[in-house]
């Protein structure tokens, strides 16, 4: 004799989870979006005072050979411009 298989309560069961995941994915997205949860352990996203025009920060940069340089060593020579972006 075949057993039934109840398939309501598994729909039921299913729809449920991926209600769940829903849910909790979308929570995650909003604090993430927020600021609230960094996304990774090297997400340094932080909201600073600085805006369009204001002059960049004095950084330490790695250079090529393995030093580095600073950016206001840069400025003494020449105009600077700074490009960030991802190269992946």
């Amino acid at each position: 004799m075949r057993r039934r298989i109840p398939w309501r309560k598994v729909l039921l069961a299913t729809g449920a989870a991926a209600g769940l995941g829903a849910l909790g994915f979308g929570t995650w997205y909003v604090l993430v979006r927020e600021g609230i949860l960094r996304y990774n352990k090297w997400d340094r996203r932080e909201r600073g005072t600085l805006k369009v025009g204001d002059a960049a920060p004095d950084l330490a940069l790695a250079g090529y050979g393995g030093g580095t340089v600073r950016l206001s060593e840069l400025w003494r020579e020449r105009p600077v411009m700074l490009v960030f972006g991802s190269c992946t």
